[in-house]
């Protein structure tokens, strides 16, 4: 089960997802709708830490996510997938810098 209690994200003044809360039950077809620039990509990106929280909290089977250290997100992302519907970039960085954070990835674990 996943759990999203009450989490905010803001960029700069614009504050994009406002108190937020729902669950989504293991074993069923759950989605994420809206109309576009409502926050659902934000959302999946807190999800599996590409953004950070301002408030609130992500619950994975009891594990509080957002109050894990890089090391343990890291360990805890082994188990979970997003596909996303166009590139797989980080839009918040230019290519280099995406290409730059996956071989650094890499490297790190030799």
């Amino acid at each position: 089960m996943i759990e999203i209690k009450h989490i905010t994200k803001s960029f700069g003044n614009h504050k994009v997802i406002d108190d937020v809360s729902f669950v989504l039950q293991q074993g069923k077809t759950n989605l994420v709708i809206g109309e576009s620039g409502s926050g659902k990509t934000t959302i999946l990106k807190m999800m599996v830490g590409l953004h950070t929280i301002d408030s609130g909290q992500i619950i994975y089977d009891k594990v509080v996510f957002n109050e894990l250290n890089e090391k343990q997100k890291q360990d805890f992302r082994k188990d979970i997938g997003m596909l996303f519907q166009g590139g797989a970039l980080f839009d918040s960085m230019t290519v280099e810098e995406c290409l730059l954070t996956s071989l650094k990835k890499k490297l790190m674990s030799v």
